[in-house]
């Protein structure tokens, strides 16, 4: 394994007062219904991030060189289901403190209620652009998280509306519940979008969302011919560019106030998904770089 001091891209660490990203690891897999190994995703996206080149030929942006990156190495986190959820919501804390973006390293997708939860805290008029392959929205009357971490969204007080892109798997229940129009959820399924063949669909998508926005990314959203190494692979999910497309889009007319990834499930034997999810980690820093959006430092 690499050095448990490896840090994003290699670079070391910035001060979290200097930083304008800061990278949170949340390796947690208690909730995986399927197969579970989300836990070693942030050192995984650490490690893999080295092998990535720092500059960036969409936006012109060399980051690393015009902002700090602050990373928390996974190792420091918590061992005990029950500690890290307010140690992961500690760190997101800090960083909004230090007017820096979170950026969650999930772990799985319970991690995004918690980020969701902080950011709520403090922004109460929050839109959530959820990225996955199913809505989240079954009945959460129990402890189990799985495919229900919207719904928790939105039995919170003043509960944020949320945007879902990508879904093309979900109960009656859900479906049933994403199209009531008294629930604050709009939702654009894959079958429509792979339609929408002059990707109009994603300026409706940015209409949809008011700033601030918290960017949740379930892995599954996207293809498994681009990101296989997820917990419950499901075909026909959203290409690498097209989604980049879309969050380009978001970065320019919104502000992304946080980011979590969630659902990687690394492979041992291959490291392309780690790879891809790291790269995709660092597009959304240039995107959101190069929009200007971010708040200035204190």
């Amino acid at each position: 394994m690499a050095d448990a001091e490896a840090h994003f891209l290699g670079y070391e660490s910035a001060d979290l007062a200097d930083a304008y990203f800061s990278l949170v690891p949340a390796p947690h897999d208690a909730t995986a219904s399927y197969i579970a190994g989300q836990a070693a995703a942030p050192r995984k996206i650490l490690d893999a991030s080295s092998l990535i080149e720092d500059y960036d030929e969409e936006t012109g942006l060399t980051l690393v060189d015009m902002v700090g990156i602050h990373s928390i190495a996974p190792e420091t986190a918590p061992s005990e289901p029950f500690q890290i959820e307010t140690w992961v919501k500690e760190q997101i804390t800090a960083a909004l403190d230090a007017t820096a973006v979170p950026i969650i390293l999930g772990g799985d997708g319970t991690v995004s209620l918690w980020g969701i939860q902080t950011l709520l805290a403090r922004s109460p008029e929050l839109s959530v652009l959820h990225i996955d392959s199913n809505a989240d929205l079954d009945d959460a009357d129990d402890e189990e998280t799985h495919h229900t971490v919207m719904r928790r969204v939105l039995e919170l007080k003043n509960p944020p509306s949320i945007c879902q892109v990508g879904i093309r798997s979900l109960s009656r229940d859900a479906f049933e519940r994403s199209m009531d129009s008294g629930v604050p959820v709009e939702t654009f399924f894959m079958a429509d979008i792979d339609r929408n063949s002059d990707e109009s669909w994603q300026d409706d998508v940015v209409d949809e969302l008011r700033s601030p926005v918290y960017l949740s990314i379930d892995l599954t959203g996207l293809d498994p011919s681009v990101i296989p190494a997820v917990g419950a692979a499901e075909p026909g999910g959203l290409g690498w560019w097209q989604l980049l497309r879309l969050l380009k889009k978001v970065a320019a007319r919104r502000r992304i106030a946080a980011i979590d990834i969630t659902e990687l499930c690394p492979i041992n034997t291959s490291i392309q998904s780690d790879l891809a999810a790291a790269r995709l980690i660092y597009k959304v820093m240039n995107y959101i770089q190069a929009s200007g959006k971010m708040l200035a430092k204190p």
